[in-house]
């Protein structure tokens, strides 16, 4: 009990030192730095990119990529077509940084759970090892699939029909090491605008 309870204090404490990420006031768009969120329309398509949201397990995941929340809305009459290759981030330096799949995430993460120095249930739930229909057959350890919340709360590489929206997080490798800026570059159906942002060391 005393070890969780010191894990649990740790955490906290290495959260409350992360560099945080804050939307740069003064840009063009609609900034609201008590919710961290940026809001840009172009031409019927609004983007709104949010950060310091990830408050989900695996926690450890901002110690090694930088999320971004985002929210697409198309507003046109036209399809729109969401690509991760549309969405670039820069630091001041200029370093890129690509959108990682959430499957290339987890596998990142489940290789640090497996080889790290970190307990399993910090990182992963785990499938029960027997599912509702097995007919009987237990499934055996190492053929239970893990699952954690990088791929269920990810942003889907998906069209938007008209009038609908989607919502998801992008993870990007750790990108607050580096200078004191970031700029995010979107690219859409029809859309191109950049999101700028501090870094609070």
């Amino acid at each position: 009990m005393k070890c969780i309870v010191s894990i649990l204090i740790t955490c906290l404490f290495l959260v409350s030192c992360a560099p945080r990420i804050i939307p740069r006031s003064g840009q063009l768009g609609l900034v609201d730095l008590k919710s961290n969120i940026i809001t840009k329309e172009k031409d019927g398509i609004k983007v709104s990119v949010q950060t310091e949201e990830w408050h989900y397990p695996p926690y450890a995941l901002i110690d090694y990529f930088t999320p971004f929340l985002f929210l697409i809305r198309n507003n046109t009459e036209d399809k729109i077509s969401v690509k991760y290759s549309g969405l670039i981030l820069f630091d001041e330096l200029g370093n890129q940084f690509d959108a990682i799949p959430p499957e290339g995430v987890e596998y990142m993460m489940l290789s640090r759970e497996i080889y790290g120095d970190r307990y399993p249930d910090l990182f992963f739930k785990f499938e029960e090892s027997r599912p509702p229909y097995t007919y009987g057959f237990e499934l055996p350890a190492y053929l239970k699939k893990p699952f954690s919340n990088i791929s269920i709360l990810s942003l889907p590489e998906a069209v938007v029909y008209p009038h609908s929206q989607v919502r998801g997080f992008v993870y990007f490798r750790e990108a607050v090491a580096y200078g004191n800026s970031l700029r995010l570059r979107v690219e859409l159906d029809g859309y191109e605008d950049e999101f700028e942002f501090d870094i609070n060391k």
